[in-house]
């Protein structure tokens, strides 16, 4: 199917660009997988997403590019019901996935600061879903801590610490959160371990 044509498909959460040969990305080539989240397989894909307001969401499509999970255009809907290719940078409001992601990056990719429960809770979805619980923790952490939700954070950070952190950062920011909640020794155990995984303080 063309990329203007997704609309067409309310059931994909993920497709893939199979042909973009044409110089209108309208005219992409464009097919259904059954990724439940963004893969971390390198190509380039079209996933439901959502335009954030403080009070409502309104169904799009945004582009990610695996494997740096960047994201730069999204389809919105027209009138007829044909997908419109536009920045991402001109939007007024926070587009975000609708589903989480098995693909490390930027966490504000899920990060709607009008409303920023709508990712949290995509995340905490994904996550039962996810392969690689790291990165949606990672993910959920960052929000939770951006939000000043301390301990909810810390849960995120710590489930990400079980299946192996995305990076020692993530002993970094327990370390900052439990010093935030007064707890001296655990700030101090987690900067320990954010130093003996490779961390460099700045």
């Amino acid at each position: 199917m063309k990329l203007k044509d997704i609309f067409t498909d309310n059931k994909t959460n993920v497709f893939v660009v199979t042909d973009q040969d044409d110089e209108n990305e309208h005219n992409w080539t464009i097919e259904p997988t059954d990724f439940e989240l963004i893969p971390e397989e390198g190509n380039i894909y079209y996933v439901k997403a959502l335009k954030v307001s403080a009070i409502n969401t309104t169904d799009c499509y945004i582009e990610i590019i695996t494997p740096e999970r960047i994201a730069e255009a999204v389809i919105i809907k027209s009138n007829d019901g044909q997908g419109i290719f536009e920045s991402i940078y001109d939007q007024e409001e926070s587009i975000i996935p609708a589903i989480a992601s098995d693909c490390y990056g930027v966490y504000e990719l899920f990060y709607a600061k009008e409303n920023p429960q709508v990712g949290i809770d995509i995340l905490r979805h994904g996550l039962a879903k996810a392969t690689n619980k790291n990165v949606v923790a990672d993910d959920l952490g960052y929000i939770l801590r951006d939000e000043g939700r301390i301990e909810e954070a810390i849960e995120a950070f710590k489930i990400s610490e079980e299946f192996e952190p995305s990076s020692a950062y993530t002993y970094w920011e327990l370390s900052y959160l439990y010093g935030e909640l007064g707890q001296k020794d655990k700030q101090t155990e987690y900067k320990q371990k954010f130093k003996d995984n490779g961390g460099i303080e700045f």
